[in-house]
C-alpha cells in the first residue's frame, strides 16, 4: 500500500473551509490515493492507462478533470474493492427494502476519515456539545442486519451531543418500516416537557408531513428548547410532487416547534460519494477541503463553467477501500462563486438541481417516500 501522509493531514486540518491553505496538500493527497488504487485494483489501474492518466502528472486543480469519472450507477452493480476483503469494517447499501442498491464498502482508515469529517463540520457550524439532546430520527430503525446507509450515518451523528433518548419515525415492523407519525407527534409532546435540546436528523418529507399532520389535528405549536437543531438529507425523491421550498419548511419548524430558522440545516450526501456537504447559516452548500466539485456536460461531459448546469462530479481522497475518488453523479447541480453567498466562507458552492432523467434503480429516499403514500390521504 502506498502512503498517505498528505492524505492524512488533510483528514485532521483544522478549518474545513480553507481550500487556498490546502490546496496543494489535497492535490498531493489525491496523488497518493490514485497511486494506491493503481496498485492495488487491476479495474482502475486499466481505466487510468486507458485514459493515459499517471498519477503524478497531477500538479494542481485544473488537472483533476483528467481523472476519469466512474458513475455513481457503476456500484449499483460492481463490488471494486482495492482492499482485502477481510480488512472491510462497514459496509452500507443505498436502498430500502426495494430497488437495486448501491454498495460501499471501507476500511478503517476510510470510515475514521469520514466521521472526523462529520466531526470537523458540526465543530465548524457550532453544533458540537456537551449538553445531553433528545432525538428524533427520520430514518429506518436499525435491525440487526441492517447495512443502511442513512441509518448509519444518522447514528453516527448522536455523538456530536449525549443522547439522552432517541426515537426512529420509521419504525421496523418485522418485515419492512412503517412510518409512526403519531408516534413521532407524541414524543416530541414528551420532549417539551423535558425541556432539553431536541435534535432533528434524517428525510426531509417526513418533518414536514408531522409539522402538517400537528396543523390537521389543530395542535397548539411547541416551544421546544431554543437550541434544538434540524440537520435533514436524503432529499424528496419520489415525493417531489409534495416538495416545498427548504426556506417554506424551516419557517414551518420555527411556527410548529419552536425551533429558530438559524438552527435548521440541509446536508447532502450519497453512499457513493460520502463526503457530507452541510449547509452555511446562508443555506448554501459550500465545498469542504475533503472534495472538489466539478460540473460536466450532459451530453459531452466536458467541465463547465462556474455559473452553467450539468452533472455533478464529486473529487475526493476519502476512500482507500474502494476507486469512488472521481465520482460521476445523476444530479443536476450547479457551482457558485463563494461570494454570491456572503455567509464568509470563501469556498464555492453547489445548488443541487434534482435527479437527471428517471431509473428504476431506487435510493434510500425513494423507498422512505413510498411509506409516505400510505399516509397521503391525510396531506
Amino acid at each position: 500500500m502506498i502512503r498517505v501522509n498528505a492524505r492524512e493531514k488533510l483528514q485532521f486540518h483544522q478549518d474545513p473551509y480553507d481550500h487556498k491553505g490546502t490546496s496543494q496538500l489535497f492535490i498531493q493527497a489525491m496523488v497518493e490515493v490514485l497511486q494506491h488504487h493503481q496498485l492495488c485494483n487491476p479495474f482502475f489501474a486499466a481505466l487510468l492507462e486507458k485514459n493515459r492518466l499517471n498519477p503524478s502528472d497531477l500538479k494542481s486543480e485544473e488537472d483533476l478533470e483528467k481523472i476519469p469519472p466512474i458513475p455513481a450507477n457503476f456500484f449499483k452493480y460492481y463490488e471494486c474493492l482495492s482492499i482485502p476483503r477481510e480488512k472491510i469494517v462497514e459496509h452500507v447499501t443505498s436502498s430500502g427494502t426495494s430497488g437495486q442498491k448501491s454498495q460501499m464498502f471501507f476500511d478503517q482508515a476510510s470510515w475514521d476519515f469520514g466521521l472526523d469529517m462529520i466531526k470537523s463540520l458540526f465543530h465548524y457550524f457550532g453544533f458540537q456539545s456537551d449538553q445531553p439532546a433528545n432525538y428524533i430520527l427520520y430514518t429506518y430503525e436499525p435491525t440487526q442486519e441492517s447495512k443502511l446507509g442513512t441509518a448509519k450515518t444518522d447514528e453516527g451523528l448522536l455523538q456530536y451531543a449525549p443522547v439522552n433518548k432517541k426515537f426512529f419515525a420509521l419504525r421496523f415492523n418485522g418485515a419492512g418500516h412503517d412510518f409512526d407519525v403519531y408516534g413521532t407527534i407524541n414524543k416530541l409532546l414528551e420532549y417539551e416537557k423535558e425541556g432539553l435540546p431536541v435534535r432533528i436528523f434524517g428525510f426531509p418529507s417526513f418533518l414536514h408531513f408531522t409539522l402538517r399532520q400537528m396543523e390537521s389535528l389543530h395542535m397548539p405549536p411547541l416551544k421546544l428548547n431554543k437550541s434544538s437543531m434540524t440537520m435533514l438529507g436524503g432529499g424528496w425523491k419520489g415525493h417531489a410532487d409534495k416538495q416545498v421550498d427548504k426556506l417554506e419548511l424551516y419557517a414551518l419548524v420555527e411556527k410548529m416547534l419552536g425551533i429558530p430558522a438559524g438552527n435548521c440545516r440541509d446536508g447532502y450526501g450519497s453512499t457513493e460519494h460520502s463526503v457530507p456537504y452541510f449547509e452555511c447559516r446562508n443555506h448554501n452548500f459550500h465545498i469542504p477541503i475533503y472534495s472538489r466539485v466539478l460540473i460536466r456536460n450532459v451530453r459531452t461531459l466536458a467541465p463547465q463553467p462556474v455559473g452553467e448546469k450539468g452533472f455533478a462530479n464529486f473529487i475526493t481522497p476519502h476512500l482507500l477501500s474502494v476507486p469512488a475518488i472521481s465520482v460521476l453523479m445523476g444530479d443536476l447541480a450547479v457551482l457558485h462563486q463563494a461570494e454570491e453567498c456572503g455567509c464568509g466562507i470563501e469556498t464555492p458552492f453547489m445548488e443541487i438541481l434534482g435527479r437527471a432523467g428517471t431509473s428504476a434503480a431506487k435510493s434510500c429516499a425513494i423507498t422512505a417516500s413510498e411509506l409516505l403514500r400510505k399516509k397521503e390521504g391525510t396531506f
